[in-house]
């Protein structure tokens, strides 16, 4: 039985504040004037220059990458990279077909790992490989460690873009179709810590910009937990996507963030790459200054410490005083390699980060029965119910967790009728539907949220699941088609439709169905080799 494919509506993206920023990091600092914040903040823009947000996303030929190869044995395919001036092109090859991609955009600092984006026509996907910086070797990119089919076929939305590239222009009712020129702002830009501009450009005041040490503890610790804080499900409230965000609004505004509800006595074995927010809030440190430690208290967003060492023993000491230096038992020239130790992180590939809890003693981890899912910060009373509903359903599907689904379903009972035309309570019913094998109703949520957004070609594809399991195939192959026509690069509606057309014992109609994928990706490893191509 298959799962959904988008669990929240697509709604209109409001475009940020674009600054010239692309050129200024692509160049460097000979253009630093052209940098329209520099005439007031030279400093600033000097040294966010050299920071890992400044460096988040570029252009393959601004880095400098080695070629190499790595064979993945679970899938039996080979890997080839080559880097030279002109880019860098990724090659995979298995059962003898072979591939060849040329990278667009390289994500990320490099500071852990970069992983990669290739485009097709106005999409992108990301590459199942990445190069770990540290490690020096070319691997597996997270989540494709066990796949047995590993292709260029893994979407890059707009959320996924939220946190390494300061613009991009998505297409409305799409997973990841972009308007030229695609991504506008390579790097966090100014905007994404400061808000819109463009007054501020015209009369620079303090009453026109965001500084977010000046905000109330929930906006200012939001302006960093939306790229440092992703929980285990983030929600968007009816209307909203996560982009729509702005800083000086709570997160909660926007979307809602939720996290495993874990006992006092826990303590994980291992990080997540993105939750320093979780971790910084269970330390004492932070538990102790009642609100008054952030982010900001250590971390300079404008620049990085040349010696880290003697930096954060300063910012530690700047809160535990010269007393600390005549009682503390051990070394005092590195407080974070004693007490910020880097620990493994499970979603991050073979990388270790750096842990936040700030640990008086380090202790082995001791995993604990998960108690339920819990707001991170609770949004609207109205949205409540909602939101942990459909928080419950993503984390449920995620990890095959059936409590977690059965729960999502009594909550989007209960909030049904205060959301009657939510296409995300809808889907969710639809999905929870089908996992306990209520097909018919399942059809009529789907075709609910089809007609509320006609132009969503996921939507369809949920429809035509449940379509499928009532045994209407005539239906199901209308509406596959349908959202293949609005979304050609939806493999999953190709997929299904072949399962449809096999259920009918027709396969020329499934030929039919791979040559028509392979019109919108020749180099498709999986349509090649069922078509017996080479």
């Amino acid at each position: 039985m298959t799962s959904f494919v988008y669990q929240y509506s697509e709604c209109r993206d409001t475009i940020r504040s674009i600054i010239a920023f692309t050129a200024f990091l692509a160049s460097g600092m000979p253009l630093l004037w052209a940098h329209p914040c520099a005439v007031c903040h030279p400093k600033q823009v000097e040294g966010y220059a050299r920071t890992g947000m400044a460096r988040s996303l570029a252009l393959p030929e601004q880095r400098q990458l080695p070629s190499g190869n790595f064979s993945h044995k679970p899938s039996g395919t080979t890997f080839e990279m080559h880097s030279s001036d002109a880019g860098l092109t990724q090659t995979v090859e298995r059962r003898g077909i072979r591939a060849k991609y040329p990278v667009a955009y390289v994500v990320g600092s490099g500071s852990h790992a970069y992983a990669f984006v290739v485009q097709l026509a106005d999409y992108l996907f990301q590459s199942p490989v990445s190069y770990y910086t540290r490690r020096g070797v070319w691997d597996m990119a997270p989540g494709f460690e066990q796949d047995r089919f590993p292709d260029f076929t893994r979407a890059v939305t707009a959320e996924c873009l939220l946190c390494h590239a300061g613009s991009v222009l998505p297409v409305d009712g799409t997973l990841n179709r972009f308007k030229q020129p695609y991504i506008v702002s390579l790097g966090i830009s100014c905007d994404r810590c400061h808000g819109p501009v463009q007054a501020h450009l015209r009369n620079p005041s303090r009453s026109n910009i965001v500084n977010p040490a000046r905000l109330a503890p929930a906006a200012r610790d939001s302006v960093c937990e939306q790229c440092h804080l992703s929980g285990d499900a983030r929600v968007a409230n009816p209307g909203c996507q996560v982009s729509d965000f702005q800083p000086g609004q709570a997160t909660e505004d926007v979307f809602s963030t939720y996290v495993f509800d874990y006992p006092q006595s826990h303590s994980e074995s291992a990080i997540k790459v993105i939750s320093h927010s979780e971790q910084l809030r269970k330390s004492t440190c932070a538990l102790n200054s009642h609100g008054r430690l952030w982010c900001g208290t250590c971390h300079d967003p404008h620049n990085e410490p040349v010696e880290a060492k003697n930096y954060y023993r300063d910012r530690c000491l700047s809160c535990h005083g010269s007393q600390l230096v005549k009682t503390h038992p051990g070394p005092l020239d590195d407080c974070i390699g004693c007490h910020m130790p880097t620990r493994p992180a499970v979603d991050g590939g073979h990388t270790a980060f750096t842990d936040h809890r700030i640990a008086r003693r380090a202790t082995p981890g001791v995993e604990s029965a998960r108690e339920g899912l819990v707001a991170w910060r609770e949004p609207s009373e109205v949205f409540r119910k909602r939101n942990l509903a459909l928080a419950y359903l993503a984390v449920g599907e995620g990890h095959d967790l059936t409590p977690y689904i059965e729960r999502s379903w009594h909550l989007l009972q209960a909030t049904q009728s205060i959301f009657p035309a939510d296409p995300a309570v809808l889907t969710g019913l639809g999905v929870t539907s089908l996992r306990s094998t209520r097909y018919a109703d399942a059809v009529q949520f789907f075709d609910q949220v089809v007609k509320l957004e006609p132009g969503s070609a996921a939507y369809r594809v949920n429809l035509a699941t449940a379509l499928m399991e009532v045994g209407d195939l005539q239906n199901a192959i209308r509406h596959l088609n349908q959202a293949i026509a609005l979304d050609p690069s939806l493999e999953v509606a190709y997929r299904r439709l072949a399962e449809v057309y096999r259920k009918r014992g027709n396969p020329l109609a499934i030929d039919q169905v791979f040559e028509r994928y392979l019109k919108f990706r020749p180099q498709s490893l999986a349509a090649r080799e069922a078509l017996h191509l080479q």
